[in-house]
């Protein structure tokens, strides 16, 4: 090619494999200091963790978080509590070494917001705003009102369950109850909780945040949800408030773009280099 030696292609080659290289360290460097972030450590949150214990993290039926912990480290004893629970209460572990549904960088996120809540919820936090409820019959021979109990469904037991009772962490609700008196023993249950389980009891009079009504609106609703988790099959059963993987990956598609244009480069000195040597000397 003309006006491009081998020497050139050497040089080319050269700064392309050392721009290489720093890229891939700084990609490194950014990936080990991006720690969480409290936006949407704050989204994770309100989907998962927020029915135990507030949106302010204040507590419901689980312990106040908007208080410092008195560890050495508060932000290691969060990660640590979060990933692995606390075995015989309704804290379950979280992460997906222990069986639960968050990755290392959502876990990571979800410190971070829980790690600024002792100033109150940032700004940087919105709370989401609450979706309209389709009105739900009642199913014969219920009782209770079952579209408010969808409403109170979704602020506290879709977390576990799921949308549909296809459960998640919790107990599928959909395939029914072998009881002679099925919505009784769901009113029971959801008010007394299970021992040792991570089913809390709801009951205002176990100390939980429901009253009598709510939980027969709530068993109201649950006697609807038999087999319609059959019909969700392909739900997702990722974390509720995440982005999918492409979403969570975007932030660093730029460094692999630029990866991508300097391998491009790098590929073409190849060529001209080896395009140079096999050209025919006069």
């Amino acid at each position: 090619m003309p006006g491009f030696s081998l020497s050139h292609a050497k040089r080319l080659l050269g700064a392309g494999l050392l721009l290489a290289a720093l890229l891939m360290l700084l990609s490194a460097v950014a990936w080990a200091q991006s720690g969480g972030d409290i936006t949407r450590g704050s989204q994770i949150f309100d989907a998962n963790c927020a029915v135990c214990h507030g949106s302010d993290g204040k507590g419901r039926v689980g312990a106040n978080l908007s208080n410092q912990f008195s560890a050495i480290d508060p932000a290691a004893f969060t990660r640590a509590v979060i990933e692995q629970g606390v075995t015989g209460t309704p804290m379950i572990a979280w992460s997906k070494q222990y069986g639960g549904i968050l990755d290392d960088q959502q876990i990571e996120d979800v410190v971070a917001f829980v790690s600024s809540l002792s100033g109150g919820r940032s700004a940087m936090a919105p709370t989401a705003t609450p979706m309209p409820v389709t009105p739900v019959p009642t199913v014969p021979g219920a009782t209770g009102d079952a579209t408010h109990g969808k409403q109170l469904f979704d602020q506290n037991c879709v977390m576990c369950h799921g949308d549909y009772g296809q459960g998640r962490i919790g107990a599928n609700l959909s395939k029914g109850f072998a009881s002679i008196n099925p919505q009784q023993f769901v009113r029971a249950t959801v008010a007394d909780g299970i021992s040792g389980s991570a089913m809390p009891s709801w009951s205002q009079a176990k100390g939980g945040p429901l009253s009598d009504a709510d939980i027969d609106d709530i068993s109201s609703y649950i006697m609807t949800l038999k087999g319609k988790a059959t019909t969700v099959a392909a739900a997702s059963s990722t974390a509720l408030g995440t982005q999918s993987p492409a979403a969570q990956e975007k932030g660093s598609n730029w460094l692999m773009i630029l990866l991508v244009l300097v391998l491009a480069v790098v590929l073409v000195a190849l060529i001209m280099m080896f395009s140079g040597r096999n050209k025919p000397t006069p």
